[in-house]
């Protein structure tokens, strides 16, 4: 068996080859998810009983889709209760937080798309129902999995104005990989006009929202918010905490400048910051350290001093419930080219969202949270300091501001139990 993608791919590995060895070898990337990509680390023996009757199979790429994911997994579970939940995704951190939000799932990496490959995983967990979040198009693996009997349905949908061109460009090579779509849910009705044109299914194409918003945490106790405080050596409950989530390069320069700007104003004033790639945890730590304002610095793994300035938090998993001891958010990869991260999780807790002029990569969301009213305060680089001063020196325009933050996120929920449906229709047609 050897198909069309398959010479391609094998086309271009040598010319990818050399980046990936690169990140493996020098920034100790894809040392876990590599080998487990390629099937080394399959159930076997014994193990392979649990999937004599096929599965739920849920592929979430990295943490965003992930949290998606844990919105609606108990939905589909519910709909075939016989089967074993399987989580797949491609990154590392993903498989972190999938480990962490489905302890009772089967948590394993995604194949790599070559034909051969991809029947390996088939065999082993023989897929009932396949559900990805976003838009995860593997040729080799959808196709195959339509050709095994599985039923294949697309949640969470969207579709970049940049991404979206490039696949019409290879609509003819790409159709079967849509014929084996059995639905498509997707987050606005502008990605479901883009995939009608892609797939040519206008039925078979639905807007169901975003199912982060049905992801949101519980915001944190009384009694949690001590525990991390004491956990970390946060100190005293009365200085102000400011909480800056998943930073990539060339942010923490913006954030650190900022908060020593704030700092002037507010002088108790105090920072977590989580970088977006535990890669880079040493290098922030180094960096936070290294600046003129010689903050006093510690770390979550390892807290070296009571009540420090700065706290990096070098975990995976716990920023989602780290943003509720803060009383300002910022959300970063909206100051650089990312395009931003999922502002959900700091609105939760009802305190103001602070992001840069870049959300391209949460479209729903920038729309969404459009609006003096919306909890979601905008600034860029430069006027980052002064805005954070002006939400520190001001409590009631604070509080305000975070409540506004909380009721957007709720008032949007629904797209979990929306897709299910969708999925419970095509499973049990009348």
């Amino acid at each position: 068996m050897f198909t069309r993608f398959d010479v391609l791919y094998s086309i271009a590995t040598p010319l990818v080859y050399p980046f990936f060895a690169y990140k493996r070898l020098v920034k100790g990337k894809y040392r876990e998810s590599g080998p487990a990509m390629l099937g080394k680390t399959l159930p076997t023996g014994e193990a392979l009983k649990t999937f004599e009757n096929g599965c739920i199979w849920i592929h979430a790429v990295s943490v965003g889709e992930t949290v998606a994911a844990k919105s609606v997994a108990a939905l589909i579970c519910a709909l075939r209760p016989d089967l074993p939940l399987v989580i797949t995704t491609v990154t590392e951190t993903g498989q972190a937080h999938a480990r962490r939000l489905f302890p009772d799932a089967h948590v394993h990496y995604f194949p790599l798309d070559f034909s051969w490959n991809v029947q390996k995983f088939l065999d082993v967990f023989r897929p009932k129902i396949f559900i990805m979040m976003e838009t995860e198009l593997w040729p080799n693996f959808l196709s195959l999995a339509a050709k095994s009997g599985a039923q294949v349905f697309m949640l969470n949908g969207k579709l970049s104005d940049r991404s979206f061109p490039r696949y019409m460009k290879f609509r003819g090579l790409l159709s079967p990989v849509f014929d084996a779509i059995t639905a498509f849910c997707m987050q606005t009705e502008q990605d479901a006009v883009k995939m009608r044109a892609l797939s040519g299914r206008t039925d078979a194409v639905q807007v169901t929202g975003n199912c982060k918003f049905d992801a949101l945490l519980p915001p944190l106790s009384d009694e949690e918010a001590q525990a991390f405080r004491t956990q970390y050596c946060l100190g005293d409950f009365a200085r102000p905490l400011l909480v800056v989530g998943s930073t990539h390069p060339g942010e923490e320069e913006i954030i650190l400048n900022a908060f020593a700007e704030a700092r002037r104003e507010v002088p108790a004033l105090q920072m977590i910051l989580s970088p977006r790639h535990p890669e880079r945890f040493n290098s922030v730590v180094e960096m936070c350290g290294q600046h003129t304002a010689n903050f006093k610095v510690s770390r979550a793994t390892a807290p070296a001093m009571e009540s420090p300035d700065i706290l990096v938090l070098d975990k995976m998993g716990e920023l989602a419930k780290i943003y509720g001891l803060g009383d300002v958010a910022v959300v970063a990869g909206s100051f650089g080219k990312v395009g931003g991260h999922n502002l959900l999780e700091a609105a939760a807790h009802s305190v103001p969202v602070v992001v840069g002029p870049n959300l391209r990569a949460q479209k729903e969301l920038d729309r969404l949270f459009q609006g003096d009213d919306t909890g979601c305060v905008r600034c860029d680089g430069e006027t980052l300091g002064l805005t954070l001063v002006r939400l520190f020196q001001n409590e009631t325009l604070r509080k305000i501001t975070g409540k506004q933050a909380y009721h957007t996120a709720i008032k949007n929920q629904g797209s979990a139990s929306a897709s299910a449906e969708i999925v419970k229709r095509y499973l049990n047609p009348q």
